[in-house]
């Protein structure tokens, strides 16, 4: 049978489990979260690296704490030639074919045609489909209803 003191005791003993079973639990997750964290922001300060190294450098970008970054590989070249580069490529925009405004002339640059026309009767009736009629529909002439 049990007395007052066993139940007390049992429940102590229930409180104390649980509460050590939170603190490390708590513990636990803690540093999962401390080292999610930690990636995330490793994987930030690489991705700003991989940005600063391709695009120019911007003020109201500011990099994360205290990373390093090397020079914009583009920087080598002057103002002057990246725009005389620009009117180059603008220049000659015309002298390129564009197609797509003449399908015809498109047309004329295909590898090959999908099919040849047939030379014969007998070719004509062989590349119709089993739903496709032989030959013209002709309506007959005359009263319909007689």
């Amino acid at each position: 049978m049990n007395t007052v003191k066993s139940v007390y005791y049992g429940w102590a003993t229930l409180i104390v489990a649980g509460g050590g079973a939170y603190y490390f639990a708590k513990k636990s997750i803690n540093a999962d979260r401390a080292a999610k964290a930690e990636a995330d922001r490793q994987k930030r300060q690489l991705q700003y690296q991989l940005e600063a190294a391709h695009f120019p450098p911007n003020s109201s970008a500011k990099p994360p704490s205290s990373s390093t970054t090397a020079p914009p590989k583009h920087a080598t070249k002057s103002i002057a030639e990246q725009a005389k580069e620009k009117a180059r490529e603008d220049k000659n925009w015309h002298t390129q074919m564009d197609e797509a405004s003449n399908p015809s002339q498109e047309a004329s640059h295909d590898p090959a045609p999908t099919r040849h026309a047939p030379e014969d009767e007998a070719q004509k009736m062989k590349e119709k489909s089993k739903y496709e009629a032989s030959d013209v529909f002709r309506s007959r002439k005359g009263d319909r209803f007689s």
